[in-house]
């Protein structure tokens, strides 16, 4: 069980007696967890937290558990996603085939159909973390700190640097659009492309060679085909 003290889930549950009692035990589970009683509410956790795994009724006032991952999706295709779901709503999930949920549970929650569930993520997690993505020989992102290292040194970025490389090197084989840097980045604030620029313009003094390609008038990608 140790491997889940290293992650953190949201939970959303509406019937407030349920998500007492289950809050006790995820509780106890993982680093951290984040409550919310409706999909909206949940909504800006995640954006705020950007918690590992999110376990989330499907039938919520103001935004329902489909609905909440769909958004998600949009920008976020790791976020490990279990739903709990009813009998009756089983047809409803013909809706998430596209979304890469980890699970549905039928409900009621208990240790014997959440465990597995929660097992199944955490591993996942573990697996994703398990790798080293090389942007040169000596020059590459350490999956399992989230940093980017030079001749096994740590490279001193600042937070918009860091998240701006780590996307470009995540999303390695497409390019980045001005959009998405600006939702992942920049989140509620605005994104001139200026501030854009200038904030690239520091990083490419940072890394050991310039692999940072501008596609006009559509966003960003890594080269790694020569060194600029």
């Amino acid at each position: 069980m140790d491997e889940f003290k290293k992650y953190t889930i949201l939970y959303i549950e509406d019937d407030e007696g349920v998500r007492t009692i289950n809050s006790r035990f995820l509780n106890r589970m993982f680093n951290e967890l984040y409550e919310a009683k409706d999909g909206q509410e949940g909504y800006e956790l995640y954006k705020k937290y950007h918690p590992d795994i999110i376990l989330t009724d499907i039938k919520m006032p103001r935004l329902d558990g489909i609905s909440l991952s769909k958004k998600i999706r949009e920008k976020d295709k790791t976020t490990k996603i279990i739903i709990s779901t009813a009998f009756s709503e089983k047809n409803y999930l013909l809706d998430a085939i596209e979304l890469n949920l980890e699970k549905y549970i039928i409900k009621p929650l208990t240790s014997r159909n959440l465990m597995p569930a929660l097992t199944k993520a955490v591993d996942s997690l573990e697996k994703q973390k398990d790798f080293k993505i090389f942007l040169d020989e000596n020059f590459y992102f350490d999956n399992n700190t989230s940093l980017f290292y030079f001749e096994d040194k740590v490279i001193d970025l600042t937070k918009k640097e860091l998240l701006f490389l780590k996307l470009l090197t995540l999303n390695k084989d497409r390019v980045v659009s001005y959009e998405e840097i600006e939702q992942n980045i920049w989140e509620d604030e605005y994104m001139s492309l200026n501030s854009l620029r200038t904030s690239i313009g520091f990083l490419r003094k940072k890394i050991p060679f310039n692999c940072i390609k501008n596609i006009s008038n559509m966003g960003y990608k890594l080269n790694l085909e020569k060194k600029l």
